[in-house]
């Protein structure tokens, strides 16, 4: 390689760390507005009132309520929130797995794949296992294979005991090969307070 050829590869170089440097600031500006936003989510989302039954989680209704609270709060952040992207048709994702996926939440910059910022995963606090291992397994496929930055694991609502819900995720992190340094867990245990990292 010449002087010339050698002076703009590390030009290229030097661009791609302060663009990861960037991605990850901003990575880090949507977590403290996603902890924001759990604790503005009312009484009536974080549990659905039944007619004649006690209160129900239904991760669907908190997700609606949580995807408009960060709406609220995006002002001129640079990115788009989108929910339930289908990602049908999308040529990265043809003849994968997640080919049909359907992820919580995406923090991302449409038709830009070196702009996907983060994936959402939600669970209540009573999630199978399995249901924690399928969500970790979409969370990783995301951040190796389609560019994301980074992923959450957001699980809402009151565990039995804490310390077993991070120790569920853990082990379920161990069983799919989920690299928990690329995936910030958070557990939203009560309304109108904020999610705390737990992982």
């Amino acid at each position: 390689m010449d002087d010339s050829g050698a002076r703009a590869h590390a030009r290229g170089a030097g661009a791609r760390l302060r663009r990861k440097g960037i991605m990850e600031e901003q990575l880090l500006a949507f977590l403290s507005m996603l902890e924001d936003a759990t604790s503005r989510i009312g009484t009536d989302y974080f549990q659905l009132p039944i007619h004649d039954a006690d209160a129900m989680y239904r991760e669907r209704v908190y997700c609606y309520e949580l995807y408009h609270q960060l709406r609220c709060a995006f002002g001129d952040f640079p990115f788009s929130l989108g929910g339930e992207v289908d990602k049908v048709g999308h040529p990265h994702f043809a003849g994968t797995r997640y080919a049909r996926s359907k992820p919580d939440l995406l923090v991302h910059a449409p038709g830009n794949m070196n702009r996907n910022l983060a994936i959402v995963e939600v669970k209540r606090a009573t999630a199978s296992r399995d249901d924690i291992r399928r969500d970790l397994r979409k969370i990783k496929w995301f951040c190796n294979h389609a560019a994301y930055s980074g992923g959450v694991f957001l699980v809402y609502g009151e565990a039995r005991n804490p310390d077993t819900l991070a120790q569920k995720i853990r082990e379920a992190a161990d069983k799919t090969s989920t690299d928990l340094t690329r995936v910030t867990c958070l557990h939203h245990r009560q309304v109108r307070e904020r999610a705390q990292r737990i992982l």
